[in-house]
Parts: C-alpha cells; structure tokens; sequence
C-alpha cells in the first residue's frame, strides 16, 4: 500500500483520482476502499500492474450491474457490461504508450473472466490522454453522462465488444 498511496499523490493521478478534492481522507479513502476489494467485500477486481517484473501501476475492473448507482449514472445499456479503471503510476511512463499496450494484454483476459463480449468506460471528458489511449484500443464513443459526485463530472462513455479489440 504504500507504493499505491505514492502512486495516487503524484499530480498525472491525483488529478483523476481525488474524485472529491474537498475531501481530506486522500488518498487513504481511496486505500480503504480498494482493501474492500482486495478482502473480497466488495465486487471490484483490484491489480497491481506490472511492467518488466516491477510494479507500475493500478487496474480495476467490475460487472457495472454489480452497481447499481453507476448503472443509474450512465442510463440503460445494450447488453451486460464490465467495466474498468486504471492509471500508470510511475510518471516516466507517462506519454509512452503504456496504457494501450496494458489493455491490449487485460483486455481478453476481462472478458473471458466476466463471460461477458462488451465493455464500457467512463472517463472525465477532460482526460483527453485517457480518452485517446482508448479509442486507440478500439473503444468508441457511445455517449457523454454525468458522475455528480467527482469534481469533473461531466463523463464519455466509450464502449467495445470483444471483436473491436485491436
């Protein structure tokens, strides 16, 4: 964990992170909340990214019905879904290319985890870098919502089916 709580100080995470900047328990809400996970109290799936045998950063994933406040925020979907959540916490990784190249690799192993052929994510609309590393996956636009409860709340929703990854 304390690797994590560095990760999620350095300013290219904080600011996607710390959904609630007015909040003074960041990031170890955030810490406790991922311990839910890791204890198998909460339905997320947590994972230490890692590059070349070192740790570098931080993925999540979920079937969005497993919450059903997050099913509310982006309204009715197609099919089932999962979704996920990352960041690259080592900021000489930032702008390499290594978010694609992680969900080129996690991505077949979600959907055969989940039994599931469509995923969606959510990120704020300002995560321009974000969103590029997406769609260069093959993630597509499918339509903006808004997460009132993060200080960016105003969201895309960017969606795939297992046959769109490249």
């Amino acid at each position: 964990m304390p690797l994590a709580r560095r990760w999620l100080l350095e300013p290219h995470v904080r600011r996607w992170w710390n959904d609630d900047p007015s909040e003074h328990d960041y990031p170890e809400g955030t810490i406790t909340d991922w311990l839910t996970a890791v204890h198998g109290t909460d339905p997320t799936d947590m994972f230490v990214i890692r590059m070349d045998g070192r740790p570098i950063g931080v993925m999540q994933s979920y079937r969005v019905d497993s919450y059903p406040d997050y099913v509310a925020e982006l309204g009715e979907l197609a099919e089932p879904a999962f979704s996920l959540d990352l960041f690259v916490g080592e900021p000489a990784l930032i702008g390499k290319g290594v978010g694609p190249e992680l969900l080129r690799a996690f991505l077949p192993i979600a959907f055969a985890r989940y039994r599931l052929d469509y995923c969606v994510i959510g990120p704020a609309r300002s995560n321009v870098a974000a969103i590029r590393a997406y769609e260069k996956v093959g993630f597509r636009y499918l339509r903006d919502y808004r997460e009132e409860d993060t200080s960016d709340p105003d969201h895309m929703l960017l969606d795939m089916h297992r046959s769109d990854l490249h």
